[in-house]
């Protein structure tokens, strides 16, 4: 099972790789792409910005993951579905999609770190976003900050309700699921 979960949350990196290879001019790479999209009906995303592409994707991927490692303990307490085993596996690819979506946004802006300052200090929800990732990937290595995990999880949920002037429902469903797993971990059994 610790396979299936490693290949499946890998899958986003691979998507990006293949993305950012497509075009390059290896050719025999370029044909099996070809190939790939004329096989499946389906072709690759053209994206002006590959970096800002690659941020929304890691950042969709960390979302999803961490999504995933928060309602294991849920599901093992209310239906007794145990994954607890697999909970920091999937926590370390989320914090680590989190952190890959913050160096693909760094990247997208040249790294210049001044214009990247102000950014950080004019919108809120990158602020709340970093002080989230910085719980998310501090607080379970130290025991006694574990409970301090809540705060990373709500402090995700305010940076996709800032970030978005319009929710999609897949951001709708995203927050829902944060919003009842840590109702349901904060309800005393």
């Amino acid at each position: 099972m610790r396979y299936i979960i490693v290949l499946l949350a890998l899958i986003p990196l691979m998507f990006m790789g293949i993305l950012f290879l497509y075009g390059s001019g290896i050719v025999w790479f370029d044909e099996v792409v070809v190939w790939g999209e004329n096989a499946f009906s389906s072709s690759l995303p053209i994206v002006k910005n590959k970096l800002y592409f690659f941020s929304k994707i890691a950042g969709i991927s960390a979302l999803w993951l961490l999504i995933l490692a928060f309602w294991v303990q849920p599901l093992r307490t209310y239906i007794r579905f145990d994954l607890v085993e697999f909970k920091k596996l999937l926590g370390g690819f989320a914090v680590g999609y989190a952190a890959l979506h913050l160096l693909f946004f760094i990247a997208s802006h040249q790294f210049a770190l001044g214009y990247i300052g102000k950014l950080f200090f004019t919108h809120l929800f990158l602020t709340v976003g970093l002080g989230a990732l910085l719980v998310l990937s501090i607080a379970p290595h130290v025991k006694a900050w574990y409970k301090i995990l809540y705060i990373g999880v709500v402090l995700v949920i305010i940076h996709l309700l800032l970030g978005y002037r319009t929710l999609e429902t897949a951001h709708i469903i995203a927050i829902s699921l944060l919003a009842l797993g840590l109702a349901l971990r904060l309800i005393k059994r």
